[in-house]
């Protein structure tokens, strides 16, 4: 899912960087954040864009090399990701790849999680991380049941396990996090939690269409 978003960000950061300033300026973190800013996801872009270290010195057309690798990049892995099923299934269909994508994606979070809460030193990351890994592993497994209840109670139980069950988990680790802006949690778990709330508001869109 994240890779649909980057593709997105790549053509609106393009398109941004062609009208809005010219060529020959030099970036700097201000001008970042300011294009960033006007993208549809402004989180994403600076993190594409800050992962490269010649944006720091980048003209306005660098930085537009830097977003068309980032795509190109992520592109390439959206291509060898997608269920080829997408191209002819039906809306409960794509219901249910998107419901294997949070599933997975969810999994990936909670095992990153519990390996940091497992490894980590750090006493009060310790403390915040024993607080997220269970819920985390409760949204994985809310979200795979919600394919399950798309198959034997309709689409409406399906929302219910997403909206009822999985979403407050995330958001309860996601509120945490900013309540406690001294623990450093590492970016790729702030990340991982971004991409799962995404799955599941795309799953939810999607299932809306029943």
């Amino acid at each position: 899912m994240v890779n649909f978003r980057l593709c997105l960000f790549t053509i609106s950061f393009i398109t941004l960087t062609f009208t809005l300033q010219p060529f020959h300026v030099l970036s700097d973190a201000a001008m970042i954040i300011n294009v960033c800013d006007k993208t549809p996801d402004p989180s994403l872009c600076k993190t594409c864009l800050n992962s490269d270290p010649k944006s720091k010195t980048a003209d306005v057309r660098g930085l537009a090399m830097i977003s068309i690798t980032c795509g190109t990049r992520d592109a390439d892995k959206l291509y060898n990701d997608t269920d080829p099923k997408s191209a002819t299934a039906d809306v409960k269909g794509l219901a249910t790849i998107s419901i294997t994508c949070g599933t997975r994606d969810a999994d990936e979070l909670y095992t990153d999680t519990d390996n940091l809460y497992t490894n980590t030193k750090d006493p009060a990351l310790h403390n915040l991380l024993d607080n997220c890994w269970w819920r985390f592993l409760g949204a994985r497994d809310n979200i795979d049941s919600a394919g399950r209840m798309l198959s034997d109670k309709g689409s409406d139980a399906a929302k219910l396990a997403i909206t009822r069950y999985a979403m407050p988990m995330i958001t309860c680790c996601s509120d945490l996090s900013k309540k406690s802006p001294t623990v450093a949690v590492p970016k790729n778990i702030i990340d991982e939690m971004n991409v799962v709330s995404n799955d599941c508001q795309i799953i939810l869109e999607i299932l809306s269409n029943f």
